[in-house]
């Protein structure tokens, strides 16, 4: 998969990690698969060094955004890219926070990212997902799994467990950073096959239980389930032989512009390190 080279020679670190961000995510917020890395440097040298050991890479800089056309342009593309016309370009002093509005005019293409960008991190903040479309794999799992522990985003934990059979594991652990979603998950818990779920002002996907096998949830509400908040960047250590459904928290559009790209992928590197007996997912 192709490496981001991205020049920061502005002094903007908001800039900076919005175009980290939006690397991952296009203007509608939508995860994208264009590069699976980013790396910073200060000068167009230094990035055209960097390039030559990588097998595919772009080359941008802070405040530049690639347009669905530029990718779809590139997407096959080897060697090194060098951004063209078909980017947006965001200026070196452009404000992205919460405090007052950009100065881009209403209509512009760089005002519609922003806004739209920002209306999701408000709403990650005290987001509940209600389901979680998420495809998880784990039919090729080689090692053995006595606990697991999972985020508390819709069914998805419970059906994970019912993959791998109750039966088999000494624990399960549902936790998550926040709390509303930790609280939902355990109202799932305790209240199986009810038709409607508490209101919460933000939701995402919709709590529809025809889509639940019933048997899997009965014996989800029978099973001594534990519940945690646990933020993963505090890089908690967890029982040997875990199985741990991490999602995209590392490569989360928020979590991406609170923290930086750097910090997120060494975050997911040290957790895994700190935890070798135990397998991420």
């Amino acid at each position: 998969m192709r490496t981001a080279i991205i020049i920061n020679n502005v002094d903007n670190l908001p800039l900076l990690r919005f175009t980290q961000a939006k690397l991952f995510f296009d203007a509608n917020n939508n995860a994208i698969n264009f590069v699976s890395d980013c790396i910073i440097v200060n000068t167009l040298e230094q990035a055209i060094e960097q390039a030559a050991s990588l097998q595919a890479s772009v080359i941008l800089y802070v405040g530049d955004f690639l347009t669905t056309n530029f990718r779809n342009k590139h997407e096959h593309s080897q060697g090194t890219i060098f951004t063209d016309s078909d980017i947006i370009k965001f200026s070196p002093d452009t404000y992205i926070g919460l405090k007052k509005r950009c100065h881009y005019p209403p209509g512009s293409k760089q005002l519609y990212i922003i806004e739209n960008f920002l209306k999701v991190y408000l709403r990650s903040k005290n987001l509940v997902y209600l389901d979680n479309t998420e495809p998880v794999k784990i039919d090729k799992l080689t090692c053995t799994v006595e606990h697991l522990y999972g985020l508390a985003s819709g069914w998805k934990t419970m059906s994970i467990a019912d993959k791998i059979g109750f039966n088999n594991l000494k624990s399960i652990t549902v936790y998550d950073n926040n709390q509303i979603q930790l609280k939902h998950a355990e109202w799932i818990h305790k209240n199986p096959l009810v038709n409607e779920c508490p209101k919460y002002k933000n939701t995402c996907g919709n709590y529809d239980v025809t889509k639940i096998d019933k048997k899997m949830w009965l014996n989800w509400s029978k099973y001594p389930v534990k519940f945690k908040h646990i933020n993963l960047f505090d890089l908690p250590i967890f029982p040997s032989n875990s199985l741990v459904w991490v999602s995209n928290v590392f490569c989360y559009e928020p979590n991406i512009f609170d923290l930086g790209w750097e910090l997120c992928k060494n975050t997911l590197a040290q957790l895994k390190t700190f935890n070798k007996e135990s397998v991420f997912i």
